[in-house]
């Protein structure tokens, strides 16, 4: 869909929402931008949908009408969407959960954002496991995901420290590593798809050939080494200059760009409203990025082998560790866009 008719729809839009936009002065048009959700989101989606696709529904039906789009109209919807809110320069959005009455206008720079998003969870965690002794910080640990306008045009984006991107990196090759280490499968256990008051019951068994004790040990010992070896990374790149990584993917339907930054000087270094001309400003080249990372997959799998050949050989499956049994309930449509190729990043 051409970028002439997506803007249009979104100026529809924002009139729709509020009819006096267009007289209000710059900031204030960025505050309800950046205040855009609920049932003021909803008629804006119903105008875009109407505008986009001559889908003319009730505004309650907006919701599941959206999840029902194909992966090229969903990226046009999700394009005007940003139109009506994004902030800043670059139109940013971040696709992130944030406490009712904060928008992204509340944080200077994304290292003011990821240092609260930091307090927030060590509160949390201190809450949920007494024994909890806490952690420094060390920038995003977890990536963030974000939409954003680059030269006019729509980009989904992700947000990667750099030792959080080559554990990323090592952790997406570890399942394959795995299994040719260990070959199993998943089936469906005894109260797989049971229903609950609150959703259904998500009950996989795995199978290994009688090493499924082995298979479990291996898996915690792994996640372990993930853990660790993003804290080391995170303390070895704390004294390496400030610095940009760009990462593009190109796909049929959408473009994507990963962003890394090396670490906590960095992200005080970018501001939101200004996020890519201050990114360009330290951009450095991705190969030292890729150097790193097949370092990275080579000592991890070879620690895989190791401690693989280490289990078979010492692990005693007889003696039972204690831990606290869970039982996993799915609320009705969380899964939806996990499951087919049209779901929404």
């Amino acid at each position: 869909m051409k970028a002439e008719q997506i803007q249009a729809a979104a100026r529809k839009a924002l009139i729709s929402a509020e009819p006096l936009y267009y007289s209000w002065p710059p900031e204030r048009q960025e505050q309800l931008r950046a205040s855009m959700e609920g049932k003021l989101q909803q008629k804006v989606d119903r105008v875009l949908l109407q505008e986009l696709f001559g889908i003319d529904r009730p505004t309650e039906m907006v919701e599941d009408i959206c999840k029902g789009l194909s992966t090229a109209n969903k990226n046009s919807l999700n394009w005007a969407r940003l139109l009506t809110c994004g902030i800043g320069r670059d139109w940013l959005f971040l696709n992130e959960l944030m406490t009712e009455g904060t928008s992204l206008l509340d944080f200077d720079t994304l290292y003011d954002y990821d240092y609260q998003d930091y307090l927030y969870q060590q509160e949390f965690k201190k809450a949920q496991f007494p024994d909890y002794q806490g952690q420094n910080y060390y920038p995003m640990q977890h990536p963030l995901w974000l939409r954003l306008l680059i030269h006019e045009q729509f980009y989904y984006a992700t947000l990667s420290s750099l030792a959080g991107y080559l554990v990323d990196q090592i952790e997406d090759k570890s399942d394959d590593w795995i299994q040719r280490l260990i070959p199993h499968e998943y089936v469906d256990g005894k109260d797989q798809g049971k229903q609950q008051a609150d959703g259904f019951l998500l009950d996989f068994q795995v199978r290994a050939n009688g090493l499924e004790k082995h298979l479990e040990e291996l898996k915690q010992r792994w996640w372990q080494y993930t853990q660790r070896r993003w804290l080391e990374l995170s303390r070895q790149f704390c004294d390496t200059p400030a610095a940009v990584h760009c990462k593009d993917r190109h796909e049929k339907d959408e473009q994507h760009r990963q962003f890394i930054f090396t670490n906590q000087r960095t992200l005080q270094a970018l501001r939101w409203g200004h996020f890519l001309t201050d990114c360009k400003a330290i951009q450095a080249d991705l190969s030292t990025v890729i150097e790193l990372e097949n370092q990275e997959l080579t000592k991890a799998e070879r620690w895989l082998k190791d401690t693989h050949q280490d289990i078979m050989d010492n692990f005693d499956p007889k003696v039972v560790k204690l831990k606290k049994k869970m039982k996993i309930v799915v609320a009705p449509g969380a899964l939806d866009g996990l499951m087919g190729e049209d779901g929404d990043e």
